[in-house]
């Protein structure tokens, strides 16, 4: 009544409006629309991590690491060696459970998906790089797979998938700044559901590319240390 006064109006003039509240993108409610593309983002962060994770520890617990360290090869081509099936193995279970979840659960591709597998590619090398970086510093698979279960719930509880990023307390927003998954999840969201592009998506984006690009290097440089 205060809005309506303050326009000079009275409830007679909006009587023949029929007033009703939309949910933009997912009118209907669905909630596999909600749920999916967060597993399927959060599914693909799990794969790398556990992949690239046991990668160089299992070596070390075969007793065969160090029949890598005296061939021929420098640290740059072991690392490659040990990252290109993690990637091909990553990249191809992403599109399956894309594949899956547009097909037997009904998700919408609305924006590009190009634009989605190339992000996701992104995505998976800032992943690949913590995964490597666990794998030389793990003893055992055991203690690999530990850490990553501990890495990966970590970053669970920064995506904004149990409780929103926006309802945390302000220094866990900064945080959930710096965690790859929260910008990826994003993406996903925005791509699939809302049609977004990058115009939209750009400070994700660069969030994401820089994070990789730090997570990268730093990776890098511990297993090259740790194989030297």
């Amino acid at each position: 009544k205060l809005f309506l006064s303050r326009l000079g109006l009275s409830e007679n003039d909006l009587s023949h409006f029929d007033f009703s509240v939309r949910v933009r993108f997912n009118e209907e409610l669905t909630e596999s629309y909600y749920t999916v593309p967060a597993e399927l983002a959060l599914m693909l962060e799990f794969t790398i991590l556990l992949f690239a994770g046991l990668a160089f520890s299992r070596e070390r617990e075969l007793g065969t690491l160090e029949q890598l360290q005296v061939m021929t090869f420098s640290s740059l081509e072991i690392i490659l060696g040990k990252a290109i099936p993690v990637i091909i193995i990553g990249f191809a279970d992403f599109v399956l459970m894309l594949g899956v979840s547009h097909l037997a659960f009904g998700i919408p591709v609305r924006g590009s998906l190009v634009l989605l597998l190339l992000l996701a590619f992104i995505y998976l090398m800032a992943e690949l790089g913590k995964g490597l970086m666990i794998s030389a510093l793990s003893k055992t698979q055991h203690q690999a797979f530990l850490i990553v279960m501990l890495v990966g719930m970590t970053d669970f509880m920064f995506t904004g998938y149990a409780v929103p990023v926006e309802s945390m307390p302000q220094i866990l927003q900064w945080l959930a700044n710096l965690v790859p998954a929260n910008h990826w999840l994003a993406i996903v969201r925005g791509i699939l559901l809302k049609g977004s592009g990058l115009p939209v998506l750009w400070p994700h984006v660069v969030a994401l590319a820089l994070l990789g690009l730090i997570i990268g290097t730093f990776s890098t440089r511990i297993v090259r240390r740790a194989l030297n």
